[in-house]
C-alpha cells in the first residue's frame, strides 16, 4: 500500500495555518511556518544529493530545527537517525558508520565531538550545523534552506519503508537502530492518540492544548507525545534538554499553562520538591505521561499536581505507551492495582507473559513479557541474529522484561531479563528493590547491582540523597529495612553504598546498571 509521506504535518498546516505551533525560548513559530521549513530542508537536502532511504542523522539539543529536520525528512522518504546526546564519541562514530549515514545535522554544541567525528566518515558525508558558530567545513542550516523550496512534496512511498530509526537506550550495552517502517510509525501515533484521548475525566487533545517537551525530544517525549497534539493544532512549547534544572521546568508549566507533558520519574521527584518549595502552585496539567514511577511518586503527584496522570510501560521498538494505569484504575478493593503498569494502552495491542519455551503463562506467573501489534514491525539494522532474536513465533515481540499479569489483566513489571540478579536460589529482581529505596523522601535515585567480589556474589544499593540529607547511620539502617521488605523470604541481603552520582543515560531518566556495577567492582 502506498502512503503519502508527511502526510500528517501537511494536514496539520493545512487545518491550523496560523495558529502557534511552536513555542522555543521567546520565539513562536506557525504551523504555516513549521511546514515550510521542513519543505525547504527536505528539498535542500535533495539538491545537495540525498535521496529516498538515504540516512539523516541527527545529534541536538531539543530546538526547533530538530522539528523541521524530523519532518523534512519525513516528508522526502529520507531516513532520520535520532542519536543519543549521551553516547560516547565512538559509540557514535560507530553508529554513523554501521547505517551509512549520508548526513549528520548537528547542534553546534558538539561541533568539538563532530569535528573528530567526520575525520572518520566519508568525505561524501553532508554536515549541517544548527546553532551559531557554524564551523567552516559545515552547511549552516539557514543556508542549507536557501535552495529548498517551501512547497509540499507529495511523495508516495510504500508503507513498508523505512521512515526512520530510533536507538534503544544503551543501558546494556551500545546503541542499536531499530527501523520504523512508515507502516509501524502510522501504528506508534494511532496509539498514543488514543492513549493520551482517554485520560481519566479528561477530553481529548484539541487545538487550545499545551505539550511540554523538557526531555529529549528523539526519545520517548516526541516518540509518544509530539504528533498527537501537533496534529490537533496543538501548542508544542521545546524547552533545551541540556542541562536539567527542576525550577526551570517549573517555571515553564506555569508560564506557558502547559496541558501535557512526558517525565520520567527520576526528574518528576525533583519537580515535585520544586512545587513543595512554593506555595500556591496551580498548574494547568491535564495530562502527564510518567515513566519508571513508583506508588509513592504516583500518590505524591496526585496530591501535587492531581489524578492526571498514566503510568506507562513501554519499550524503544514499540514506540509508544504499551500499557497504562490510570488513577481510576486503583480502587478501594484493589489497591495493589498501584504497583501494576496497567492494562494495553488501546484495545488492538496484545500483551502476554511467556515462559522459556515461548508458551503463554497463567495469570500471576512469572515470565517475559511479550507483545503484539503493528506497532512491532521493524528490525534491528544490520543485526540480522539480533532482529531474530527479538521475535517468538506468531509475530510476538519480545521485550527483554520479566513481569507478571493479574486476573483482570494488569501487567506487574519485575525487570530487564538481563539485569535479575541469581545468587544461589534467590532471585533478585533490582527494579523492584530500587522501588522500595526510592519511596524513601531522601533518596534521589538508586541503581541495585550485583557485585562480584574474592569469589562472593553480594547485592549493592548505590544510592544519591537528595541535598542537604547527610549519609548517618539511621538513614543507612532505614534503607536496609526498606530493601529487605521488598525480598521477603530471602536470605539474601542488601549493601547499602552511598554515592554522589549515578551513571545515567537520557538526562537521567535510567541508571546504567553495567557501568555501576564496573565501576563499584574496579573500586574494591
Amino acid at each position: 500500500m502506498k502512503y503519502e509521506a508527511g502526510l500528517l504535518a501537511r494536514r496539520a498546516a493545512q487545518s491550523y495555518p496560523d495558529r502557534i505551533a511552536l513555542t522555543y525560548e521567546d520565539s513562536d513559530i506557525t504551523f504555516r511556518e513549521v511546514n515550510a521549513t521542513a519543505n525547504r530542508f527536505g528539498s535542500g537536502l535533495a539538491r545537495l544529493g540525498l535521496g529516498k532511504g538515504d540516512r539523516v542523522a541527527v545529534l541536538s539539543w531539543n530546538r526547533p530545527e530538530v522539528v523541521y529536520t524530523w519532518l523534512g525528512c519525513e516528508k522526502f522518504g529520507l531516513v532520520r537517525v535520532g542519536m543519543h546526546t549521551h553516547n560516547p564519541l565512538q559509540h557514535h562514530i560507530d553508529l554513523l558508520r554501521h547505517v551509512g549515514a549520508a548526513a549528520l545535522v548537528f547542534d553546534t554544541a558538539f561541533k568539538d565531538d563532530v569535528s573528530e567525528i567526520r575525520t572518520q566518515l566519508p568525505d561524501s558525508t553532508v554536515f549541517i550545523g544548527l546553532g551559531d558558530e557554524c564551523p567552516s567545513w559545515a552547511i549552516p542550516f539557514a543556508r542549507s534552506l536557501i535552495s529548498g523550496s517551501p512547497e509540499d512534496p507529495r511523495i508516495d512511498v510504500d508503507e513498508d519503508d523505512p521512515c526512520f530509526m530510533q536507538l534503544t537506550s544503551g543501558t546494556t550495552g551500545m546503541s542499536k537502530p531499530w527501523v520504523k517502517s512508515y507502516r509501524s510509525w502510522l501504528a506508534v501515533i494511532n496509539q498514543n492518540a488514543i492513549h493520551l484521548d482517554t485520560f481519566d475525566d479528561q477530553p481529548a487533545i484539541d487545538k487550545h492544548d499545551v505539550n511540554l517537551h523538557f526531555h529529549p525530544l528523539q526519545w520517548a517525549t516526541g516518540f509518544q507525545t509530539f504528533y498527537p497534539y501537533f496534529i490537533r493544532g496543538a501548542r508544542t512549547v521545546l524547552l533545551s534538554d541540556a542541562d536539567f534544572d527542576a525550577d526551570v521546568v517549573l517555571d515553564t508549566l506555569l508560564k506557558e499553562q502547559v496541558t501535557g507533558s512526558f517525565a520520567p520519574g527520576p526528574l518528576l521527584s525533583p519537580i515535585l520538591d520544586a512545587i513543595e518549595r512554593r506555595a500556591d502552585v496551580n498548574l494547568s496539567i491535564k495530562r502527564l505521561v510518567v515513566f519508571f514511577a513508583t506508588p509513592e511518586l504516583l500518590t505524591r503527584t496526585t496530591r501535587l499536581i492531581g489524578a492526571v496522570w498514566a503510568h506507562a510501560f513501554g519499550s524503544t521498538e514499540q514506540g509508544a505507551a504499551a500499557t497504562r494505569l490510570l488513577p481510576s484504575d486503583v480502587t478501594p478493593d484493589c489497591p495493589r492495582r498501584l504497583d501494576s503498569v496497567g492494562r494495553p494502552a488501546s484495545f488492538n495491542f496484545e500483551v502476554a507473559v511467556v515462559d522459556s519455551d515461548g508458551q503463554q503463562l497463567p495469570s500471576n506467573h512469572v515470565g517475559e513479557i511479550v507483545v503484539r501489534s503493528a506497532m512491532s514491525i521493524g528490525y534491528y539494522w544490520g543485526f540480522p541474529e539480533a532482529t531474530e532474536a527479538a521475535f517468538l513465533k506468531n509475530n510476538w515481540f519480545r521485550s527483554g522484561d520479566v513481569g507478571q499479569l493479574d486476573e483482570d489483566g494488569f501487567l506487574y513489571y519485575g525487570d530487564r531479563a538481563v539485569d535479575t540478579i541469581e545468587i544461589g536460589d534467590d532471585v533478585i529482581y533490582p527494579h523492584v528493590v530500587e522501588a522500595s529505596l526510592l519511596a524513601h523522601e531522601s533518596v534521589s535515585n538508586c541503581g541495585v547491582v550485583r557485585v562480584e567480589q574474592g569469589g562472593r556474589a553480594t547485592v549493592v544499593a548505590a544510592v544519591c540523597l537528595k541535598d542537604g540529607v547527610d549519609t548517618d547511620s539511621r538513614i543507612r539502617e532505614t534503607l536496609q529495612t526498606l530493601s529487605a521488605s521488598a525480598l521477603p523470604g530471602l536470605s539474601v541481603g542488601v549493601e547499602i553504598l552511598f554515592v554522589e552520582t549515578l551513571p545515567t543515560v537520557l538526562g537521567g531518566a535510567k541508571v546504567q546498571r553495567n557501568v555501576l556495577r564496573e565501576t563499584i567492582e574496579a573500586q574494591r
